[in-house]
């Protein structure tokens, strides 16, 4: 395989694609050249990382060697993080903060062979660097992106925006809520920074030049000194990412590189890898391309939650009804208050493609669910409205409107931008009241693919909304009352993720209509722990959502 010199300065091919598009790229193909790219993208940050945590120069790099060697070993963690620079800055740090441990105990080895020469102290600046990084690492996943792509990475707001796939607002208002945050978490450590300072220290990361040397063995083959690969291997553990089977067969390779490494010296307890816990050998099998996609989808930011929106009490009608507890409320900004979790929100994958009406492709489709025969959707008319409120459905399904109360149920059915007449249908349903007498229902005919989202209306009581999808295939879910959903035997390899909800539309504005790209792992589970909703609309109305 041909080496490839990784720039600083990104490849014309590469330099509109945002980072997950290069992991995609090399995540599917094991692409050299977009693993170059995002080296190139991120080194000066990582660099600088690592020569913080650690003052010898020579085991910085084997740090930064090993953030990489993380990188091409786990694409489709770095896929899933919120930015792939903001996990690649936690991989440098806890890669440093492996190296430093060695550091540590080669530098007391030294002490105790010359303990009359003292050990100098580093600047007092430069632990203020070192304090910096821990208290950014322990930032919110989105704030600690914002401020490692504008400050370590020193991109101006708008190439950050892009590269993060966020609106530029958004980026502005994840920027101020990080360096707040920081500055609270600097504080109570006792660190007081004049604005001009704190920036500064911010990026003086971004100052330290990498070696072009480095830059030129930090390849996906290479694999690095034999400290970087064990520091790729702890640092990968500590992360909480399973390690891949070929590294444990390179554990003999990295002792006896360490034992040339270290001389005579006693070697590292941190750097050998724990007792084998294997009782068995199983027989290798081939990994399974379906994996189960879930998550959390949540409310952005982390302040006071929006006051449901109470419907006016001269617009109920049938208020007996609806109101025998009190208060009635439109249900359309569902939130639960402990986990922040958003409900009726619409979760789905779709192909990796500029164009969002890409169809889905067959082939990709899960046997189980490929030729499954078409269902009914039932939805009821109650107090709460519609129910389910969200319909989430396959094209050739039907939605079955039923109303099992007693009192009148308008319902309009209205296909999305009217691309469709002759599936709207406007009528009133109720229960037959005579004794014994059955609910009244209506089914729509086998939808369409729908590439936006039919609206339901009951004109009678205008607060009572519902919506309808349907999708060429199975790849979808609605979120519950805490935001959960999860997305079965989803295909492996590179995909959008898409996410909707009824009151601001698309997750993170128009630049959502395409999705996030994710790598859905093989035979794996692919989390979304915080799935955040964010959205310019959310902004500027606490007390109506």
């Amino acid at each position: 395989m041909p080496r490839v010199r990784l720039p600083v300065r990104l490849p014309a091919p590469f330099a509109g694609d945002d980072d997950r598009a290069l992991v995609a790229r090399f995540a599917a193909a094991r692409d050299e050249a977009a693993f170059a790219a995002l080296v190139g993208r991120h080194a000066r940050m990582v660099y600088g990382v690592c020569r913080r945590t650690v003052r010898d120069g020579h085991l910085a790099e084997d740090a930064f060697q090993a953030t990489f060697l993380v990188l091409a070993r786990h694409p489709a963690r770095a896929a899933s993080a919120a930015s792939v620079g903001g996990w690649l800055f936690g991989i440098a740090r806890r890669a440093g903060l492996a190296s430093r441990r060695h550091e540590d105990r080669r530098s007391r080895r030294a002490s105790s062979r010359q303990a009359d020469v003292p050990t100098p102290r580093p600047a007092d600046f430069d632990d203020l660097l070192r304090v910096l990084d821990e208290q950014l690492s322990a930032l919110p996943d989105d704030c600690r992106a914002a401020l490692v792509a504008c400050f370590l990475e020193e991109r101006t707001q708008d190439e950050a925006a892009r590269q993060l796939g966020w609106s530029l607002s958004t980026l502005r208002r994840r920027l101020d809520r990080g360096k707040e945050l920081l500055r609270a978490r600097l504080t109570r450590r006792g660190v007081t920074l004049a604005a001009g300072l704190f920036a500064t220290g911010l990026a003086r990361s971004a100052s330290a030049a990498v070696p072009v040397r480095l830059l030129d063995a930090t390849t996906p083959a290479a694999g690095g000194s034999p400290l970087a690969a064990a520091l790729a291997a702890e640092a990968a553990r500590t992360a909480g990412v399973a390690v891949w089977v070929s590294a444990v067969a390179g554990v003999a390779v990295v002792l006896g590189g360490l034992a040339a490494f270290a001389g005579d010296r006693p070697r590292p307890a941190a750097l050998v890898p724990p007792a084998p816990q294997f009782v068995a050998a199983p027989i290798p099998q081939e990994r399974k391309p379906w994996a189960t996609v879930t998550g959390r989808v949540v409310y952005p930011g982390d302040g006071e939650l929006p006051k449901p929106r109470l419907v006016p009490a001269g617009m109920i009608k049938d208020a007996d009804f609806f109101t025998p507890a009190g208060e009635l409320t439109y249900g359309d900004v569902v939130i639960d208050p402990k986990t922040r979790g958003l409900a009726n929100a619409v979760v789905w994958l779709r192909p990796d493609s500029d164009d969002p009406s890409a169809p889905f492709p067959v082939d990709r489709i899960h046997t189980t669910y490929r030729d499954a025969k078409p269902r009914e959707h039932r939805v009821a008319c109650g107090r709460g409205g519609f129910a389910p409120r969200v319909v989430a459905a396959r094209a050739g399904d039907t939605v079955r409107f039923a109303n099992p109360t007693g009192v009148f149920f308008n319902v309009h059915y209205q296909p999305a931008g009217g691309d469709d007449p002759t599936r709207e249908f406007n009528l009133v349903l109720r229960r037959d009241q005579r004794p014994g007498g059955e609910e009244q229902t209506y089914a729509t005919g086998p939808l369409p693919v729908l590439r936006s989202f039919d609206l339901v209306r009951d004109a009678i009581h205008p607060w009572v909304t519902g919506y309808v999808r349907a999708f060429d295939h199975p790849y979808f879910a609605v979120t519950d009352a805490e935001g959960r959903f999860t997305i079965p035997d989803a295909p492996a390899g590179a995909w959008r993720l898409m996410a909707w909800h009824e009151k601001v539309g698309w997750r993170d504005g128009a630049k959502g209509r395409l999705g996030e790209r994710v790598v859905v792992p093989a035979g794996g589970r692919l989390e979304f722990p915080a799935l955040v909703h964010d959205s310019d609309l959310w902004a500027g109305r606490p007390d109506e959502p």
